[in-house]
């Protein structure tokens, strides 16, 4: 079944199919002598046509991005779109932490979606607040796939109400795998106009 934050999904699966790869290749290199490389396989053009319309587009609203990119193949191709942000620290290569909020369908709910390393506790809850003692949503653990685990929950209408409100600086938490609360910042600056972008996609 496809998930609204299925864009994110496919993001961060497909980094840790690469990260993966790299390292396995590196480490199979090592201890090898050299080898003349072999001969290329022979390419032929593709024979599928190109789409008239951008296989994915972004469109940058303060700290949130709205992107969108095409599912499916052939009759069943559907246009799903999220906005999305993404946390790092400085001199850190990588995302630390990704959130996105979209839905499949217009009449589905909006859920929100946050990807976090592996180093989190069991059965534990990322919490997603604006002020020191003001939660808005707890979101619970989904998945893990290699290199990152997925949380979500639907977005209810007060919840994201408050979260439109403001523009200043919000906050998620969540428990590290020694149990300790690990707090990052969540800039909520641009968030209304990039769900206002959002809500005109078809």
């Amino acid at each position: 079944m496809l998930h609204s934050y299925r864009l994110l999904q496919i993001g961060v699966l497909a980094c840790s199919v690469a990260l993966a790869g790299s390292v396995s290749f590196a480490q199979a290199q090592q201890g090898r002598p050299a080898q003349a490389p072999a001969q290329a396989p022979v390419t032929t053009p593709a024979s599928v046509p190109v789409p008239a319309e951008p296989q994915a587009t972004t469109a940058a609203f303060g700290d949130w991005v709205v992107r969108c990119g095409r599912d499916g193949e052939g009759a069943t191709v559907r246009r799903i779109c999220e906005v999305a942000q993404t946390i790092q620290v400085q001199g850190q290569q990588g995302p630390l932490a990704q959130i996105a909020i979209g839905r499949v369908n217009r009449a589905d709910p909006l859920r929100i979606t946050i990807v976090l390393p592996t180093n989190v506790s069991f059965p534990s809850t990322v919490r997603i607040g604006t002020e020191p003692d003001k939660n808005i949503a707890d979101l619970a653990w989904r998945r893990c796939v290699p290199g990152a685990c997925i949380a979500d929950v639907e977005l209810q209408v007060p919840a994201l109400q408050q979260l439109r409100g403001r523009a200043d600086t919000g906050r998620m938490t969540f428990k590290d795998a020694s149990g300790r609360d690990i707090v990052l910042p969540l800039s909520l600056r641009g968030l209304a106009q990039a769900l206002d972008a959002l809500a005109k996609e078809p």
